[in-house]
């Protein structure tokens, strides 16, 4: 075997794969520092665009048709749902890196190693959307968590590799051979592969769903839903419908248990929900058996929904509560971002009182 010269990224990004052990080494070569960083950067821009291209899609049409800030909010949601925990695991596992390499440590080398370690992370959660979306597969539960301590088991064992590195002095790394290199590229070309399938199916999505990724806004129709009910003990339920509700007003509100401001409206909200020919489509964010004991606990008349993360990215909800008034002919006559409750009663009454001509 001869030595290679230095490998290209898509290689480094395969061997991370096929050979972390040489991954690592590279990483830990200081003619190269922040190398790492910049292929972590890359690798997370093209698995945002193969896996949150439609969001990100939308959060541009917002800034462009309803508000820049808006815009820029609903980038900043879709960029942190994504983003958190491979962030997160990223700096804990760079201190930890950094912590036991004892006198030999490095804080910029850490980073360099760690870099290498979270790239599991990501490949996995590329390759379950990629299948998920691409098959539209409802998966369960338990598969979920699987997934996830796959990845987190991926990296954690590519953490404890990078602790030889961490420890020794720094050197001049002998490049890897040319059978290692090969290795690491045919793996790096395959991840860019199911990266180019994510974003043909994103793209495609977008194309055929256009006109219903147009930003929610007051005079324009609402966009259909279908979210499960939640039972007893926060079980799923039968789905429920928006177009179930057409020939009455239906007020739709985004809420979770923690959120002070949403737990003060919601006795508003079930005032509006008595009324007659009015439905209140309460959604929850967070904790559905949690939601289901507190609307048992006070007999709330609203129908109690369970997010699924998609309704509620596609109607803009930013920030909570997030309230839309739609009429009994589906068009949307307020969307209430943080709107008192003074508002979206008058817009329920106004509404009303059109139906009543």
């Amino acid at each position: 075997m001869t030595p290679a010269r230095d490998p290209r990224f898509v290689a480094r990004v395969g061997l991370a794969i096929v050979r972390p052990r040489w991954a690592l080494s590279i990483a830990g070569d200081r003619r190269f520092a922040g190398r790492s960083g910049s292929d972590l950067l890359a690798l997370i821009g093209l698995v945002l665009l193969a896996t949150e291209l439609r969001g990100l899609f939308g959060a541009g049409w917002m800034a462009a048709e309803v508000q820049v800030s808006l815009g820029l909010r609903v980038a900043v949601h879709v960029l942190t749902r994504a983003l958190t925990v491979d962030l997160g695991f990223l700096l804990l596992g760079a201190l930890l890196l950094w912590a036991i390499a004892g006198a030999k440590r490095d804080l910029g080398r850490a980073f360099d190693l760690a870099c290498v370690a979270a790239i599991p992370l990501l490949l996995v959660d590329l390759g379950a959307t990629v299948v998920v979306r691409g098959f539209e597969l409802d998966v369960p539960q338990v598969v979920s968590w699987m997934l996830a301590g796959t990845s987190w088991g991926w990296s954690g064992a590519l953490i404890a590799l990078a602790t030889r590195p961490a420890r020794v002095a720094p050197m001049k790394p002998a490049p890897p051979p040319d059978v290692v290199v090969r290795a690491g590229r045919h793996a790096g070309w395959g991840v860019i592969g199911v990266a180019l399938v994510g974003l043909a199916m994103q793209t495609l999505w977008i194309v055929r769903h256009l006109e219903s990724m147009r930003p929610v806004s007051t005079g324009e129709r609402a966009p259909a839903l279908a979210l499960p009910a939640i039972g007893p003990g926060g079980a799923p339920g039968p789905q429920v419908t928006l177009a179930a509700s057409l020939g009455k007003v239906t007020v739709i509100d985004f809420w979770a248990t923690w959120c002070g401001p949403c737990l003060k409206a919601l006795p508003g909200l079930d005032r509006i929900a008595r009324k007659p020919d009015v439905t209140v489509l309460a959604i929850n964010l967070d904790d559905a058996a949690a939601a289901r004991a507190l609307f048992d606990e006070r007999g709330y008349a609203m129908t109690l929904l369970a997010d699924d993360a998609e309704v509620s990215e596609r109607y803009g909800v930013t920030t909570i509560p997030h309230t839309i008034v739609v009429g009994r002919d589906g068009t949307v006559q307020l969307v209430g971002r943080g709107a008192g409750l003074g508002d979206v009663e008058a817009a329920v009454d106004a509404a009303i009182a059109r139906q009543a001509r």
